[in-house]
């Protein structure tokens, strides 16, 4: 008779904390996006070059005519899929895929990324506007 009540607490701890774990698990996609990088909703049966040639021009310009645009090289790369990831920023994880004997060692630099001296869309390097 004296187990009973530390059977029945045990039990009771068991089971929240079983449910904690189960309730934890099941939030985990909503954790891969901060809040900032969601990519607006949008009908996702478009590709990412038809509308942002209409949403956002002068990007998708500035993408089209960059030796990326000309090769059809894919948002997706920089971006990730804006379903499941997204980065507003693109990643320099995106550029080593092909770039791999210009990385360099950031920790050596001012810059810390990629980004810091490549136009994102025109790639053109340290920004230059032509």
């Amino acid at each position: 008779m004296k187990k009973t009540p530390y059977l029945i607490t045990s039990l009771i701890f068991v089971s929240l904390l079983a449910a904690g774990f189960v309730t934890n698990s099941g939030n985990n996609s909503t954790q891969q996006l901060p809040p900032k990088d969601k990519h607006p909703e949008v009908d996702w049966s478009i590709g990412c070059a038809e509308c942002h040639e209409e949403m956002t021009p002068k990007v998708f310009q500035e993408w089209n005519e960059s030796r990326h645009g000309q090769v059809n090289f894919g948002c997706y790369i920089c971006h990730g899929d804006g379903q499941e990831v997204f980065y507003k920023k693109g990643k320099d994880e995106g550029c080593l895929g092909c770039h791999a004997a210009q990385e360099v060692n950031y920790k050596q630099l001012k810059v810390k990324s990629c980004f810091d001296c490549h136009n994102g869309h025109t790639l053109k390097f340290h920004n230059e506007n032509k």
